[in-house]
């Protein structure tokens, strides 16, 4: 167990393959994110300028909580 470990701490990765998982993994994130605070604008009717970008962006990060935020706040 400890020799597979370290075997697998071992292993070196680069940057580039770094920057692809980051891409595989961060673009549907986003896509459902964007998906979600497009459908949920409730919100953002108050708010102008940098506040409304502020938050419209919070929620794209947020978006896994923000389902369980709903359904508790209701």
């Amino acid at each position: 167990m400890l020799n597979t470990l370290r075997r697998l701490l071992g292993y070196r990765v680069t940057i580039g393959e770094l920057i692809v998982v980051a891409i595989v993994l961060g673009t549907p994130y986003l896509l459902v994110g964007v998906f979600w605070s497009s459908t949920h604008t409730d919100h953002l009717e108050q708010m102008a300028g940098i506040d409304w970008v502020v938050s419209y962006l919070g929620a794209i990060v947020s978006w896994p909580v923000l389902p369980f935020a709903d359904v508790c706040m209701t």
